[in-house]
């Protein structure tokens, strides 16, 4: 059971990075995917305080945004998210994000076929801002993680997590068309913590580490219609370590749309664009897409992101 258990676990992480809590790594917008994650140096916008949340301290009024990926293999992303300004330039965000992959066959560890599984992971992420000293900004964010797994179709079998972790984030404008960001995640947590009841005999335990992730890149805009991004990460799990290079490019045509590449690694190219809607003066409506042909042949999946502003 222990080695189908892992098996399971693996499965679980299979948003291509295959770690423990990769699947909040795949992606919390459109724009951010489309842009290769390479926000850690951006400006705040709706969503931002994933890449980082010293943002927030650029927030502006009240913030709303919902994002729907239907992904490939039977994967979906839906992320909740809300951030309001606060006085003495600092600003704070609730955000709710759910990942969730079903109604594929596990396997032993013999190959052979078990039950159908599915499962879902579910991360409530509290984030605070603030505008520090000079242009120097810091954040914090807390992440509390539940994860599921559903065994068959009557659930005899539980298996669920829990974990909370910590976020780290810094950013400082060098100048009007410069910015530095940099990041820290999971630099506290206990793990993910599983507990393990298979309806017969004892329940058990098993805890997963995090791995800590280092970010830091820049913002260019060498004017206002033009925007470079550039991010590195630096991945630790276990004994294992990854370099990971994250490029974005964005060119604002005019006030309504935007068009954005970018480039993961060496491989994975992504596009998508942005188009808004002004319903009134102070309701605007932000429509954000990305197309994801799949890094590792896994097919193709269309992602959305609706934000809106109240001033």
């Amino acid at each position: 059971m222990k080695k189908l258990f892992i098996i399971l676990i693996l499965i679980s992480s299979s948003y291509v990075l295959g770690y423990t809590g990769s699947s909040y790594q795949y992606g919390y917008s459109a724009k951010s995917f489309a842009l290769s994650d390479a926000l850690v140096a951006d400006n705040y916008q709706t969503f931002q305080t994933f890449s980082n949340p010293s943002s927030l301290y650029q927030c502006s009024g009240t913030n709303y945004g919902v994002s729907y990926f239907g992904m490939s293999l039977n994967r979906s992303i839906q992320n909740f998210y809300f951030s309001k300004s606060l006085p003495g330039n600092a600003g704070i965000s609730l955000a709710i994000l759910r990942a969730s992959s079903g109604n594929f066959m596990g396997k032993d560890s013999f190959n052979n076929p078990t039950h159908e599984i599915s499962m879902s992971d579910y991360y409530g992420v509290l984030s605070f801002g603030v505008k520090a000293f000079g242009n120097n900004a810091i954040g914090l964010s807390m992440k509390l993680h539940y994860s599921n797994f559903n065994i068959n179709e009557e659930h005899t079998d539980s298996y669920t997590g829990n974990s909370i972790a910590l976020d780290l984030g810094w950013s400082k404008s060098i100048s009007d068309q410069l910015k530095l960001g940099l990041k820290a995640q999971n630099i506290i947590s206990p793990g993910l913590n599983w507990s393990i009841d298979i309806g017969s005999g004892l329940p058990s335990s098993y805890t997963e580490e995090y791995p800590l992730i280092l970010s830091i890149g820049s913002l260019y805009k060498p004017n206002q219609n033009h925007k470079i991004l550039f991010q590195y990460d630096y991945i630790n799990y276990d004994s294992y370590k990854k370099y990971i290079s994250k490029l974005g490019y964005q060119y604002l045509m005019n006030d309504k749309l935007s068009l954005r590449l970018g480039l993961k690694g060496t491989k994975d190219i992504r596009f998508g664009f942005g188009y808004s809607f002004d319903i009134n003066d102070t309701l605007p409506l932000l429509l954000d897409y990305s197309l994801h042909l799949g890094s590792e042949n896994e097919g193709i999946s269309h992602l959305f992101t609706w934000s809106f502003n109240i001033r």
